[in-house]
C-alpha cells in the first residue's frame, strides 16, 4: 500500500484528539501513514479553564499542553495557513522566517479550524473591546484589570476613577458568564489591598441579548440560579440588550444607555474561519456540511469536525453542538473512518448523547446538568465541575500541576501580578546591507516597504537574465504589486547601499487602502506604471 499523508488543520479539541486516535489506529493496523498537524501555537489549550487564568485560580501554563508531547508520532507545523487548495490536494502555509511559502500535500485532509472572533458590524468593538477566545486573550484581560485598578488607586478625578473601575462584558453564554464571574472575584479580592478603593467602587456589567443566561446550554431554573448568584455578588446583568458600539471611554447599548468604562470585554460574536469560505465545499453559514461519518459532503478525502463543521446529530436531531465533549468524540470517530477509508472498510456514523453541561460561577460555585435529569448548583456543582474537567485534562503532569494550583488557591490570596508580553507595532523597522536581497522574484507578498535610508534596485529575471527595471531611494516604496494582486512577487529587490526600511504587514496595508481612497488611487497608479515596466 502506498504511503498515506493525513493532514490536520487546527490544534483544538477536534484536531488534537483526531491525531491522538490516529496515532493509536496506525500503530494497531501497522500502516505506512504520516500524520501532520498545523497549528498557530505549539501547544494545546484546555479552553474550559481559560476563565480561571483571568481570575488567577490557575497559572498561565496550567491550561496548556505541548503538542509534541501529546502527539509524539505526529509532525507538527507551527505556522499560519495561507490557503487551502483542495483541487490539487495541497495546503500552503504562510511564510515565517523567509518570504517563501511552505507547501504540504495530503491524501486525507482534516479541517478543525474552529471559529474566529468577528467584531464586524459593531462599531468600535474591534478597536476598543478585548476578545475572550484564547490564552493570549486571558492574559490580556487579566493585565487590563490589574492596570486599571492600579491607576484607580491614585486617581483624584472621581469620574475617571469610576470609569477605571467599571467593567463591561458582552455575551451571557458560557464564556461570558464564566469570565464575568472570575473578573468579579478577582476585582473584589484585589481591592482589599488598595486602601483608596472600596468594594462599592467596583461596577461590573454583563450584557446579554436573551432573557436568561446560558440560554442554549442550561435549563431556565439553573440559569436563574446563576443570574441571582452573580447579582448577589455585585454583577449587574442587563437582559435582552445588545452592545451597539464601543469607544475608548464607554459602551453604548442598543437601548440608548451608555456605560462609562475603560474595560470592555466581548465574548461575542464569532464567525467561521475565513479560510473555509472560498473552498469548493458545501457550506451552511460558513460551516462545512458533513455526512454522519464526518466526511465533507460530495468529497472523498476531506473531513471536518468541531466548530467549523455542521455534523448531523443522530441522537437528538439537528446538528451536533460546538462543544468540547462532542469534538473529542468526533475526533475518535473521524480517526477510525480515515483508517477505514484507507483499508476500504465500512465507516462508522457518529453517534453521541451529551453527558451534560456545567458552568463555573466563581467563588466555589457552579451550575450543572447531567444526562438531562440531574441538576446541581452551588459548591456541589463546583466540586463536580472541577472533578470532571480535571479528569479530562490530557497528561498526568498537567493534572498534577492543576491540582496543586487549585490547592494553593484555597490557601493563599490571589495576587495582582501582571504578565506583560509587549508585541511590536504593526510597522516594523528593518536594516539590510549592500547587495542583500530584500525579497526575491516568486516569493510570497507579505509586506509593503518604505525606504527610510539608502537605495535599491528592482530586478526582473527571465531565463537567467537580469533586467534592472527601476532604482528607488529615500521616501519611495515597493512591494505593493504582490499585495494588491494577491500574487507572488514579480521581481526581486536588491540593495545598492545599506538600506533602512519600514515594513507594513499585508493586513495593515489592506486596512490603509480600504479607508484612504486617495492613497489607494495613488498606489494603483504606481502599480499600473510598474506593471507596464515589467511587461515591456
Amino acid at each position: 500500500m502506498q504511503q498515506q499523508h493525513i493532514l490536520i488543520l487546527g490544534g483544538g479539541f477536534g484536531g488534537t484528539y483526531t491525531a491522538i486516535h490516529l496515532e493509536k489506529q496506525i500503530k494497531k493496523h501497522k500502516l505506512d501513514c504520516i500524520i501532520s498537524l498545523v497549528n498557530r501555537e505549539n501547544y494545546f489549550v484546555f479552553q474550559p479553564m481559560l476563565a480561571e487564568v483571568v481570575g488567577g485560580s490557575l497559572d498561565v501554563l496550567d491550561t496548556v499542553n505541548p503538542l509534541r508531547k501529546l502527539l509524539p508520532k505526529t509532525q507538527l507545523y507551527v505556522r499560519e495557513i495561507d490557503r487551502i487548495d483542495i483541487e490539487n490536494k495541497q495546503v500552503i502555509l504562510a511564510p515565517k522566517f523567509t518570504h517563501k511559502p511552505y507547501i504540504l500535500s495530503y491524501d486525507h485532509l482534516v479541517l478543525s479550524l474552529g471559529n474566529v472572533t468577528d467584531f464586524r458590524g459593531i462599531a468600535g468593538l474591534h478597536e476598543h473591546a478585548l476578545p475572550f477566545k484564547n490564552l493570549a486573550d486571558s492574559i490580556a484581560i487579566r493585565n487590563q484589570i490589574i492596570d486599571v485598578i492600579e491607576a484607580a488607586s491614585y486617581e483624584k478625578d472621581p469620574q475617571l476613577k469610576k470609569e477605571l473601575l467599571t467593567f463591561v462584558v458582552g455575551g451571557g453564554g458560557y464564556s461570558g458568564t464564566e469570565v464575568v464571574a472570575e473578573i468579579n472575584d478577582l476585582c473584589r479580592t484585589l481591592v482589599k489591598n488598595y486602601p483608596t478603593i472600596s468594594q462599592e467602587d467596583i461596577a461590573i456589567y454583563l450584557i446579554h441579548s436573551r432573557d436568561h443566561l446560558m440560554n442554549n446550554e442550561l435549563s431556565r431554573s439553573l440559569s436563574e440560579y446563576a443570574a441571582n448568584l452573580l447579582q448577589k455578588r455585585g454583577v449587574t446583568i442587563l437582559f435582552n440588550t445588545h452592545l451597539a458600539s464601543a469607544t475608548p471611554t464607554e459602551a453604548l447599548l442598543d437601548n440608548g444607555e451608555r456605560i462609562k468604562a475603560k474595560t470592555i470585554i466581548s465574548t461575542v460574536p464569532s464567525s467561521p474561519n475565513p479560510l473555509i469560505e472560498p473552498l469548493p465545499l458545501e457550506l451552511d453559514k460558513g460551516k462545512i456540511l458533513t455526512d454522519a461519518t464526518l466526511l465533507a459532503k460530495n468529497q472523498t478525502s476531506v473531513w471536518a469536525l468541531g466548530d467549523c463543521a455542521k455534523i448531523p446529530n443522530l441522537q437528538a436531531g439537528g446538528f451536533c453542538p460546538p462543544t468540547a465533549q462532542f469534538a473529542i468524540r468526533e475526533g475518535k470517530t473521524l480517526s477510525y473512518n480515515i483508517i477505514a477509508s484507507i483499508l476500504n472498510k465500512p465507516k462508522k456514523e457518529f453517534y453521541f448523547k451529551a453527558l451534560g453541561m456545567m458552568g463555573a460561577l466563581g467563588h466555589r460555585s457552579a451550575v450543572g446538568e447531567v444526562m438531562g435529569k440531574f441538576k446541581f448548583s452551588g459548591i456541589i456543582a463546583w466540586l463536580l465541575w472541577r472533578a470532571i474537567y480535571w479528569a479530562k485534562l490530557p497528561g498526568l503532569d498537567r493534572k498534577i500541576k492543576v491540582a496543586l494550583s487549585w490547592s494553593l488557591d484555597t490557601l493563599f490570596p490571589r495576587e495582582a501580578v501582571q504578565l506583560k508580553a509587549h508585541t511590536s507595532s504593526g510597522i516594523g523597522q528593518l536594516h539590510f546591507e549592500q547587495n542583500e536581497l530584500i525579497f526575491s522574484q516568486g516569493d510570497v507578498g507579505d509586506y509593503l516597504y518604505i525606504i527610510v535610508k539608502g537605495d535599491v534596485e528592482i530586478i526582473k529575471t527571465h531565463e537567467g537574465k537580469e533586467t534592472i527595471l527601476a532604482k528607488l531611494g529615500k521616501g519611495e516604496y515597493f512591494g505593493e504589486m504582490a499585495l494588491l494582486a494577491q500574487e507572488p512577487r514579480q521581481a526581486s529587490v536588491r540593495c545598492l547601499t545599506p538600506v533602512d526600511v519600514l515594513a507594513l504587514k499585508k493586513s495593515d496595508f489592506g486596512i490603509l487602502i480600504a479607508n484612504f481612497a486617495e492613497l489607494k488611487k495613488e498606489i494603483e497608479q504606481v502599480q499600473h506604471k510598474r506593471f507596464n515596466d515589467l511587461n515591456n
